[in-house]
């Protein structure tokens, strides 16, 4: 019986090995681990796959912290946890109207002295004072900054403030509901 020719494509002994170029690597080492370049491109990537895993952790850090402060549905912030009621929205509305509706049902549902009059757009430092204390109450309850202290400081100081003020700013027909303008 004759056997059949060698097949040259699977030789029994494995080639030399070679670099990018077709050269033969050292062949006392076919791992290249001798040639002091290959070392150092070793050390190299070990060191970059070191920095890439403290990077990848430092996000997931981030990213843990996001996931507390922003809602994932809309990347708006998440009222902070002294927020006890849902704060009024501030995306795709007039600010200040919204604000003002919102804190009247929420500070002064029962007594329309304390309320914000429907026309406070028409009394200029009225509606300037307005401004600062939405501003400061996003600050202090729905913002990514909010703490505490700013909350307390809010009802302790700037909403007692401002609804002593809320009288000399206004004629009080508009507390009433009947605007009484008082520009000359």
């Amino acid at each position: 019986m004759t056997q059949p020719p060698p097949d040259d494509d699977f030789p029994d002994e494995p080639a030399e090995p070679v670099d990018f170029f077709g050269r033969p690597t050292n062949p006392g080492d076919p791992s290249g681990q001798d040639d002091p370049g290959v070392a150092e491109l070793r050390r190299e990537v070990a060191e970059l796959r070191d920095l890439v895993g403290e990077q990848a952790r430092a996000l997931e850090a981030v990213d843990s912290v996001l996931g507390k402060l922003l809602d994932p549905r809309d990347g708006t912030p998440r009222p902070a946890p002294w927020c006890w009621h849902q704060p009024p929205p501030t995306h795709s509305v007039d600010i200040l109207p919204t604000w003002v509706a919102w804190f009247n049902t929420r500070y002064a549902p029962p007594d329309h002295t304390r309320r914000i009059p429907y026309c406070w757009e028409q009394h200029g430092g009225l509606a300037a004072e307005i401004a600062t204390l939405a501003h400061s109450w996003q600050r202090a309850f729905n913002d990514t900054k909010a703490n505490t202290d700013a909350a307390q400081m809010w009802h302790d100081r700037w909403l007692p403030g401002f609804q002593q003020r809320l009288r000399t700013w206004i004629p009080a027909d508009c507390l009433d509901g009947t605007h009484k303008d008082t520009r000359h």
